[in-house]
């Protein structure tokens, strides 16, 4: 087997294999939306002293709730803001539920202080970032001209007639016959482009892999 079809068949093995265990736990979060309800009524049932805790639990488990939620897109989709969002929630849950002095509040609002600059100035301003599987192997924005990344980068993508990454890649998908979907990859003999976030049928960014 050569290293194409073996990197080809790793990478859907690792993808089947992070959707069952998404959906694993997207039944684990299914069967704690029940509690949400037994929080009310325990809640109405206990006294003025005790309720303040239970309503810390309470939204402690809502807040855990929606952090496992933004794991699943965050195993799904790959994508550095996902991973933000899913830091900015462990730190908000931390904030709101365990924190009750001053030095711990305002470590979490420095912690998402720098977690907004890092979005800004590094994560969308970015049009690549390091990937799987190598050290040369990066991400790009599919508007980016292919004569510009072939300079910048030291590869040899052939345009095919295409002007940008995201035009080459959408004419090898449809040349294929492949659906444009989060995951998949389609390769031009020398290089193998992975989609790695796709918008309403528009390809955003594309991973590329040298074969």
């Amino acid at each position: 087997m050569d290293r194409r079809n073996f990197l080809l068949k790793l990478n859907k093995f690792v993808i089947l294999f992070e959707v069952l265990i998404s959906m694993l736990l997207l039944f684990g979060i299914a069967f704690s939306i029940p509690d949400i309800f037994k929080y009310y009524v325990v809640i109405l049932k206990s006294d003025v002293n005790y309720s303040l805790d239970l309503f810390k639990q309470f939204l402690s488990h809502i807040l855990l709730l929606v952090i496992a939620m933004e794991f699943v897109l965050l195993m799904v989709a790959h994508t550095d803001t996902t991973i933000i969002h899913l830091i900015m929630l462990v730190i908000s849950r931390k904030m709101l539920v365990v924190s009750e002095d001053m030095p711990d509040l305002l470590i979490g609002v420095i912690a998402i202080a720098i977690l907004f600059i890092v979005r800004k100035y590094f994560v969308q301003g970015s049009a690549s970032s390091d990937l799987i599987f190598d050290g040369s192997t990066k991400v790009f924005s599919a508007s980016v001209p292919i004569i510009e990344i072939n300079q910048q980068n030291n590869f040899e993508i052939d345009p095919k007639s295409c002007a940008t990454l995201g035009g080459l890649v959408y004419k090898l998908f449809e040349e294929k016959g492949i659906e444009l979907q989060v995951g998949e990859l389609v390769d031009d003999g020398t290089y193998i482009y992975e989609l790695q976030k796709v918008s309403n049928g528009v390809i955003d960014t594309i991973s590329i892999h040298h074969i």
